[in-house]
This record gives C-alpha cells, sequence and structure tokens, in this order.
C-alpha cells in the first residue's frame, strides 16, 4: 500500500482544489528576480559592509562596537526593516539561501561584484551596472553572513543570538549608520548583546548553514573555518533547549514547542559534510523523538519540520508514514483554501504575512523535485513565484522594484535604510525622497492578499514589512527556476569549480515507498483504522501507545487523543474533512477522514 495514493486518492474525493494553467513569466523575467531578491541581502548587512544600500550616505558602516565579553561580534544581516539582529530568523533564512545554493547551484548567477563596486564606478544600480567577478553573487552574499556566525559561534557555551534592543531601535527612522551614533537609548552603540539565551534552533540553524558552506564553498581556508564554527554551534545547541524570546518581537511561544528542527538539521548536514556517524545516530534520535512532522502549519522561521521532513528523506531516505510529498500535498498543493493552484494556506489580510505561503511552499517543492528527480512539480512551483511576481488579477508585485510586465511593485516599504533619512527628528510620516538606486530594494513586503492595491503606509509594518526570512525561500525557489530553464555551470560563468556534492548513500530514494526510519519492516498496517459515524478506533499493530492528532482543513489541531495501551477509541469533536496524525515510538501515520 501507498501512503501518498491513499492521500491523493482522499483528497480527490473531497473535491479539493486542482491546479490549472496560469500566463508564465520569461526567464530573463526570472533572471532580473533572482538578480533583486538576492541582493537585497546585501542592504541588510550589518557592520562593516559594504552595505550597497547605505552607500551615498554619511554613515556607511553600522554597529562596529558589537561585542560580547570583549568579543568582536560584528556584521550579520539585519532582521527585517529595522537594524536589530534577531538569529531566530536569521538562522533559519541563512541554511533555507545555503541549502538552495547547495541544491541548485546552477540557478544562481554571477551578476555582479560581491561589494558593489561596479555598481558605484557605473553609477548605476541596475542589473545593467553590474560586473561578473567569477563569483556566484548568492555565495558572496552567503560568505558575509557565514562570517559573522563565525564570530557569533564563541563556544559551545556562549553564542550570540540576538544583537540589540528592538524597542530602543524603533525609536528613530534613521539609516543603521547614523542609528549608530545615537547612543543606546535610541538603538546605537553600545548595543546588548545576548550571548547566553537557553535557544537550541539559533544555533542549530546557524549551524547547519555553516555545515553547507563547509562543503560547498570553493575556498578551502572558508570550508576549515565554516566546519569548526559549524561543530561549536552544535555543540551549544546540543546542550541547550528552546529559542530565544526578544522582548516582545519574537515571542518563544510563536514555535510552539517547534525548536529541535535547528539541532536535526545542524545534525543532517554536519553527516553529510563530514560523513562521520555520529552525526547521523543524533539526527536519527532527534528525528524520531523531536520532531513534530504534521501540524499543518506552512513553512517558516517558526515552524522548520517540513523542511525537517523533506531533508529527512531526501539525505537518508527515511520515511514514518507521514511521508514528505503526502503531508506536503495536504499542507499546499491539495489544500482546500488555494486559489487556480496558489497556495493561499494561512494568507489574508494585514498582519497574515501571506507571502510566506506562496514563496515557503515554492521551495519546498523545489526540494521535493530535485529530491525525487522529477519535473511535475514546476508548472505549479512557477505558478506561486509568478504570483509574488506580479502574475495576478491585481497585477500586484509583492517585492520592492519588481515591475516587469506592467506589475505594480510596493512604494512603500517599512525599512528605515531604504529611505536613506539621516535626521533622526524625521517622523516615520514625514515625506522621504527615496535615492533612485535604493527603489530597486528586492525585498518582499509580508502583503496583503485581500486587498487589489498596495498599502502607502509604510508605518503599517503588518503589510509593509520586508524581512530575511521571507526572501530566503523566494530566492531558492527562483534558483530552482532557473537551474531549469536556463542553468549556468562553472565553466559558463569561469568560476572555480565548487568541491563535489556530498555522496551520503541513502537508506532508500524510491519515490513511491514508504519506510520507518526505526525498523524497515513496518508498514502502513502498523496501524488500523475504522470509523463509524463520528466514532474512531484505532489499533496498533506492534502493540505500541500512542497518540492521536486531528486537525481542520486549516490546520488548527482540535483534538489530542492519548493511548497508554495498543488501541484507542474515541469520537471526533470536529465535523468536515479532518486529518488524523497516529504516532509512537516506531512508526507515524497520517488519516485523512470524513466527519459528517
Amino acid at each position: 500500500m501507498n501512503l501518498k495514493k491513499i492521500f491523493a486518492a482522499g483528497l480527490a474525493c473531497f473535491g479539493l482544489a486542482a491546479v490549472d494553467s496560469f500566463a508564465a513569466l520569461s526567464t530573463d523575467d526570472y533572471v532580473e528576480a533572482a538578480w533583486m531578491t538576492t541582493r537585497f541581502f546585501g542592504a541588510q548587512r550589518s557592520g562593516q559592509g559594504p552595505n550597497w544600500l547605505s552607500m551615498g550616505t554619511n554613515y556607511t558602516t553600522s554597529f562596529l562596537k558589537d561585542s560580547y565579553n570583549g568579543k568582536d561580534v560584528s556584521g550579520g544581516w539585519f532582521d527585517c526593516g529595522d537594524h536589530v539582529m534577531y538569529g531566530q530568523t536569521q538562522g533559519y533564512a541563512s541554511y533555507v539561501l545555503a541549502l538552495s545554493y547547495a541544491e541548485f547551484t546552477e540557478g544562481f548567477y554571477d551578476l555582479y561584484t560581491g561589494d558593489y563596486s561596479d555598481y558605484k564606478a557605473a553609477n548605476d544600480f541596475t542589473r545593467a551596472g553590474g560586473k561578473a567577478n567569477k563569483v556566484r553573487d548568492l555565495l558572496e552574499e552567503l560568505r558575509y553572513e557565514a562570517d559573522f556566525w563565525v564570530k557569533a559561534a564563541i563556544s559551545s557555551s556562549a553564542f550570540v543570538t540576538v544583537k540589540g534592543d528592538g524597542n530602543a531601535d524603533h525609536t528613530k527612522w534613521v539609516t543603521p549608520g547614523k542609528m549608530s551614533t545615537l547612543g543606546t537609548g535610541q538603538g546605537g552603540d553600545p548595543r546588548s548583546i545576548t550571548g547566553n539565551a537557553n535557544d537550541s534552533y539559533t544555533p542549530g540553524m546557524a549551524a547547519a548553514m555553516l555545515a553547507v558552506m563547509a562543503r560547498v564553498d570553493p575556498d578551502a581556508t572558508n570550508r576549515s573555518k565554516y566546519l569548526e564554527a559549524a561543530k561549536t554551534a552544535y555543540a551549544y545547541s546540543k546542550s541547550h533547549s528552546g529559542v530565544t524570546n526578544s522582548s516582545g518581537f519574537y515571542s518563544s511561544d510563536d514555535w510552539k514547542g517547534r525548536t529541535k528542527d535547528g539541532k536535526f538539521l545542524a545534525a543532517l548536514e554536519l553527516y553529510r559534510t563530514t560523513k562521520d556517524a555520529t552525526y547521523k545516530t543524533d539526527a536519527s534520535s532527534i528525528y524520531n523523538n523531536d520532531i513534530t512532522y504534521y501540524d499543518g502549519v506552512r513553512l517558516d522561521y517558526t515552524n522548520a519540520s517540513p523542511l525537517s521532513l523533506v531533508m529527512a528523506q531526501y539525505v537518508f531516505g527515511w520515511d514514518t508514514g507521514a511521508d514528505p510529498e503526502s503531508s506536503m500535498s495536504f499542507l499546499y498543493k491539495d489544500n482546500s483554501k488555494n486559489q487556480n493552484g496558489v497556495f493561499m494556506i494561512q494568507t489574508g489580510g494585514a498582519g497574515s504575512f501571506s507571502v510566506r505561503s506562496p514563496s515557503g511552499g515554492a521551495f519546498i517543492y523545489a526540494l521535493l523535485a530535485k529530491s525525487y528527480k522529477t519535473s511535475e512539480y514546476d508548472e505549479m512551483i512557477e505558478k506561486n513565484i509568478a504570483y509574488l511576481l506580479g502574475d495576478n488579477s491585481n497585477k500586484k508585485s509583492y517585492v520592492v522594484g519588481f515591475t516587469r510586465n506592467s506589475a505594480k511593485a510596493p512604494t512603500a516599504p517599512h525599512h528605515r535604510g531604504y529611505y536613506g533619512n539621516e535626521n533622526p527628528d524625521t517622523d516615520i510620516n514625514g515625506y522621504f525622497n527615496v535615492p533612485e538606486k535604493n527603489k530597486l530594494l528586492g525585498g518582499m513586503i509580508a502583503g496583503d492578499f485581500t486587498s487589489g492595491s498596495h498599502s502607502g503606509d509604510k508605518s503599517q509594518w503588518n503589510v509593509n514589512e520586508v524581512c530575511i526570512d521571507m526572501n530566503a525561500p523566494l530566492v531558492g525557489a527562483l534558483g530552482y527556476i532557473l537551474s531549469k530553464k536556463a542553468p549556468k555551470t562553472d565553466k559558463d560563468l569561469g568560476i572555480e569549480t565548487v568541491v563535489p556534492q556530498d555522496t551520503v548513500k541513502k537508506d532508500t530514494v524510491k519515490k513511491d515507498t514508504v519506510i520507518s526510519a526505526i525498523n524497515p519492516a513496518l508498514r502502513l498496517s502498523a496501524f488500523t483504522m475504522s470509523q463509524s459515524g463520528m466514532d474512531m478506533s484505532i489499533v496498533n499493530g506492534m502493540g505500541e501507545s500512542f497518540k492521536v492528532q486531528v486537525f481542520d482543513m486549516q490546520g488548527n489541531k482540535v483534538q489530542e487523543i492519548v493511548s497508554n495501551g495498543s488501541s484507542a477509541s474515541f469520537t471526533l469533536k470536529a465535523k468536515g474533512v479532518l486529518h488524523l496524525m497516529v504516532s509512537s515510538k516506531s512508526f507515524k501515520q497520517v488519516y485523512t477522514v470524513k466527519a459528517l
């Protein structure tokens, strides 16, 4: 029996949405979007930089005094449109980007020089002003971030997770360089540094990113320092738990206990890079005991479990009944909230950060496509990315500066550096003469999927905020699209060839096989389920106790049943199409049922 086929058949019976055809963007449109959204990370550079957005201002560097116990920890990426460095989103974004680079390398081009001197010399910050320098652009952006994580990974007992204070940072609407001069009370130097948080997630994600960089960076010196820092960050992650709680800006409650993914992905990537079996043992233990494989929530910085599920199968061949394709099908492709094939789970108006659904889903399916060596998802991936680039009924592009095909781009992003203002007395709602080069910011706004036009209110952060965690999966999906449409080999670009990709032998790579990670002898018969109206009965054929979690079609958990024996009988409390995740110590399985 095949869970994927059972799941798909169940969805078809319930009449869920199918993917329709779409008007594709041109290859050059995707190149433009990839260039712009990748270079956005250069506009987020803290420290010495250079930061291309700050070029032409009076303060081209920022926060050079960041230190923890006397150690320099300057650098890294700003979180969103502010100047705080939140490692929670930064770790997630940096791993997603590094993984994208590793898996879709030939989709990332060399269109500019990483210090942006080419644009400055040409006085042209459009794509035409860039000059190739024989290093793929995304690699240069990743190196800047990786070098920060090397600093942040001080020891197994000291790791920097947050720099700055969000409340102080938000008092003034000025460039990062100017804010650095304003003093601590207004977000400037010296800033508070958190280096001892009980946080497993952030250092885990950082370790995963560094482990990838230690495998794919062409420079041997870089590979060595990145691997050492990855091991240090992982050691910190292993000896801590949870995630940093950041003064109301990022609450640990947002993760809902999903904090072990960072540690798992770090172990997985360290194994890919080093082939040290100890990391595989760690990954297996974490995966089978601590990862929530399905909870109906889209991929984002607080929920990396879809990524863990896909990567566990991709790297190790592990399935546990909740196999990636079936789980992602429910979460994205066949979700009843979809509109004409565009992923619409958890989307809506202000505050929904709607863009995370199409971009995150497209990125996940790009990884599935690579894992399964298939092109069957390509149209769906393109359709969701094209939607974000303006191929929608409102012609709304959600990327600042992207106006191809008459798309209407946002003009009021919630981003302090974008406006180039250095007067601390200027109110956020005051007039700003945006420098022309800054209009090609490349950041994707949070979005509003219920309005036909963009908000012109830059103070409306819950619609106009741009963040590194939102851009990362978008860049990844664009890289996948270009790797298929117009790949650029190292020879094509005349660049140094990267080190060979990992050669980890997978336990299984067959697309249509569902195997338990604990015991390959187990099959879908481990659980049997019967239904009579609203009454359910589930038996574990292995004789183990188990847990049943019931989710509605919006991904909300509506019921949970714990069986201390080998069977459970219960009555469903909700009606409609429901998903039951049944999990024991050695097996997991998803059922789709209809409760009337």
